[in-house]
C-alpha cells in the first residue's frame, strides 16, 4: 500500500487511485472531504485529536458565563441526550468515518460517550516518536546556546490551553525561583495578549533565571539537543492527549511533569509526576522534586519501546488494511 498527503487543489477522490483517506483532527473542511468520499466509496480513516475537559472549558471562556455554558453544553452531549435531540458536524463526520483511531482507550471512551461512535469501529493508536532522534541527541548544541548546562524545558505552542504562563508564575515561588527555565515556542495567531503577559512574566522573574526561544521547528536539531539537556521537561497543560513532547522528552532522558488532565495517566502511569495546571503551588513542588530527583531509571527505554513510530505505523496499517481487505 502506497501512503502520500492529500493536495485539494490537485487530488480528485477517485475510488480508482485512492481506497482509503485519512483525515487527522476534526475540522468542517474535513466533514466536506468525509462526506465526498462516502459518495464514491473511498474508504474514510479519521484521527480525532479530540478531548473535552470540563476544566479547561471553564477556565479558557472568556467570561463565567461562557463558561458555565461551555460546561454545561459537555454535561449534556457526555449524558446522550443531545444525540437524541439533533446532531452535530462533528458527530456526522466521526459516524461517516470506517474507522476512528483515538490516541488511547480513554479518547475512545469518550468519543463513544459523547458522539455515539460505535465501540467496534474505535481502534485506538497512540501518538509515537522517532526514538534515534532523541536517544541519541547531542545536549551541546543547545547549552552552547542557552548557555546553561541544565534547565527545565518548556516545549510548545504559547497560547492559554497550553499554559506556560502558569509555568512561569509557579517557578517564580520559593524555591523554583532559583531554577533556570527555558520557554520554547511560537505565538499562535490570535493568541498576542497572551504572549505579551507571557513575556511580562519573564521579565518578572528575571531574564538571567528565564530564556525564551522562537522559531525552532520540530524537525530542528536543536529541539532534540534542548530536550536531551533539560533536566526536566514540564507541560502543565489544560489537556494532553497526550502530546509528543512528554514522549519526546521522556525519551531523551528527562524527568516529565505533566497535567494529570486528558489521558496522560493512562499513557505514562507511575513514570512521570503530574502537575494541575491551576495549582501553581503543586506545579513548583512536582518540578522541585523531579529536578532534585532526576529522570526514573528506565524512563527512556520504556518509553521507546511502547511508543516509536513504527508501532504506531504498523497500527495504523492494520486499520487500514481492515476497512480496504
Amino acid at each position: 500500500m502506497r501512503v502520500r498527503p492529500w493536495v485539494a487543489w490537485r487530488d480528485r477522490l477517485d475510488p480508482q487511485v485512492f481506497r482509503c483517506l485519512h483525515l487527522f483532527g476534526l475540522s468542517r473542511e474535513g466533514l466536506e472531504l468525509a462526506r465526498i468520499a462516502r459518495v464514491r466509496g473511498v474508504k474514510l480513516a479519521v484521527s480525532p485529536i479530540c478531548w473535552y475537559e470540563p476544566r479547561s472549558l471553564w477556565k479558557l471562556s472568556p467570561h463565567p458565563l461562557a463558561g458555565f455554558q461551555a460546561v454545561t453544553a459537555w454535561v449534556w452531549r457526555r449524558s446522550g441526550a443531545a444525540r437524541l435531540t439533533r446532531s452535530c458536524w462533528r458527530t456526522e463526520l466521526l459516524n461517516l468515518a470506517d474507522i476512528v483511531l483515538p490516541n488511547s482507550q480513554l479518547e475512545a471512551e469518550q468519543l463513544r460517550l459523547v458522539f455515539g461512535v460505535d465501540s467496534q469501529r474505535l481502534v485506538p493508536v497512540p501518538n509515537g516518536i522517532e526514538p534515534r532522534r532523541f536517544t541519541k541527541a547531542d545536549p551541546e548544541l543547545f547549552r552552547r546556546q542557552v548557555g546553561w548546562e541544565s534547565y527545565v524545558l518548556y516545549a510548545g505552542r504559547i497560547e492559554p490551553r497550553k499554559n506556560p504562563l502558569g509555568l512561569i508564575r509557579a517557578l517564580s515561588r520559593c524555591e523554583a525561583k532559583r531554577l533556570p527555565l527555558v520557554i520554547l515556542g511560537s505565538v499562535v495567531p490570535g493568541h498576542e495578549n497572551y504572549a505579551d503577559q507571557v513575556a511580562r512574566a519573564i521579565d518578572q522573574r528575571g531574564t538571567e533565571r528565564t530564556r525564551w526561544l522562537r522559531g525552532i521547528t520540530h524537525d530542528d536539531p536543536l529541539l532534540a539537543s534542548a530536550m536531551a539537556a533539560a533536566r526536566v521537561v514540564a507541560l502543565p497543560s489544560w489537556f494532553e492527549t497526550p502530546g509528543l513532547a512528554a514522549l519526546e522528552a521522556a525519551a531523551a532522558g528527562a524527568a516529565v511533569v505533566v497535567t494529570p488532565y486528558g489521558s496522560t495517566r493512562e499513557i505514562f502511569g507511575d513514570w512521570v509526576r503530574y502537575a494541575r495546571p491551576e495549582d501553581r503551588e503543586g506545579l513548583a513542588r512536582e518540578v522541585t522534586a523531579a529536578w532534585l530527583e532526576g529522570a526514573p531509571v528506565g524512563l527512556a527505554e520504556w518509553v521507546t519501546s511502547r511508543y516509536a513510530w513504527s508501532e504506531t505505523a504498523r497500527l495504523t496499517r492494520e486499520a487500514y488494511d481492515r476497512i480496504t481487505a
